[in-house]
């Protein structure tokens, strides 16, 4: 019920109730079975379409992780391998510096007999090798091959440098004499 003020009279008036009318009416009718599954076919469409989208993400997925395990597994098959490998190189660095301070030893043994002979029961150290001459600061070796023999200067010097020397260079006339009363070896 509604109620409107009126003039001071005291009176008033009342209005209509129209809280239980029909605000409009349905006409019921009969459906078919086309007509019954209509809403449900067009609500599946965007169903349908989530679940496409699912299963395709899913099978992506699955298709991802087995690339990625194969690809883990030989990563790791080549970490292995590389592993071996620095392993492998390590141990021969190590055998090569064995190597190389045995072979350091032996030189310092060499250079030790060829300086310091033993003679006698003593060792006798002189500044030059054994079977060497000492003239000044240096010392000289002999060699005056005959000519089946003689080599080129190149092929003297590659001997001398065996003997981790150099090839002489007469510079002087003293040297010249030394060279001429020596005996050649």
């Amino acid at each position: 019920m509604n109620r409107k003020p009126t003039a001071p009279t005291g009176k008033t008036e009342e209005e209509a109730d129209y809280v239980n009318s029909a605000v409009h009416t349905v006409e019921k009718t009969a459906t078919t079975p086309d007509q019954k599954f209509g809403s449900f076919t067009r609500s599946s469409s965007p169903v349908a379409g989530c679940w496409v989208i699912l299963i395709v993400i899913m099978a992506l997925r699955i298709y991802f992780t087995s690339v990625i395990s194969e690809n883990n597994g030989m990563l790791s098959a080549e970490n292995q391998e590389l592993r071996t490998q620095k392993k492998n190189l390590t141990d021969m660095l190590e055998d090569m510096e064995t190597e190389r301070n045995e072979l350091n030893v032996s030189r310092a043994q060499w250079s030790i007999d060829q300086y310091c002979p033993i003679v006698g029961a003593a060792r006798q150290c002189k500044s030059c090798q054994a079977g060497w001459l000492h003239d000044e600061s240096s010392c000289y070796v002999m060699n005056d091959p005959r000519p089946p023999e003689q080599k080129t200067w190149d092929g003297a010097q590659a001997v001398c440098k065996e003997m981790i020397s150099d090839l002489a260079v007469i510079n002087n006339a003293k040297e010249k004499l030394l060279d001429t009363t020596s005996d050649s070896y």
